[in-house]
């Protein structure tokens, strides 16, 4: 079997629409990178997109403990997955807490909002609906 060449992704550079059928992402070490970046100490967030396609966008988001992301909707249904720490995630009807290890799922155009309860890290998976034609 052929091994594939520098699947490893880890920082600076990764696929957005890539041509590639394999793309491997080390998450702690992507974690740890952004954790080191300047938006990190300004606003105690950091995102990063992973993979970007028409159909799927997965990002690494980060967030200092009390740190918060401000009600929004997403344009498809999302999942959330925790990698790392706590997050409180609000919709305007349900409040959950979501630990390391633990996925969560959410309906389009869902108001919600979140908020780290300690240092967390955690893989947002957003599938844009397409237009209707």
């Amino acid at each position: 079997m052929k091994e594939t060449e520098n699947s490893q992704q880890s920082g600076n550079s990764l696929p957005r629409d890539s041509d590639k059928a394999l793309i491997t992402t080390d998450l702690p070490a992507l974690a740890l990178e952004l954790k080191g970046e300047e938006n990190w100490q300004k606003t105690g967030r950091g995102s990063r997109t992973i993979y970007k396609s028409e159909t799927m966008r997965i990002l690494l988001n980060v967030m200092q403990a009390g740190s918060e992301i401000k009600p929004h909707q997403a344009p498809g249904p999302i999942s959330v997955q925790v990698i790392e720490g706590s997050i409180r995630f609000n919709t305007e009807t349900e409040t959950v807490v979501l630990t390391k290890g633990q996925l969560l799922t959410l309906q389009e155009h869902v108001r919600h909002s979140v908020e780290a309860l300690e240092e967390a890290a955690f893989l947002l998976t957003v599938s844009p609906l397409t237009s209707k034609r």
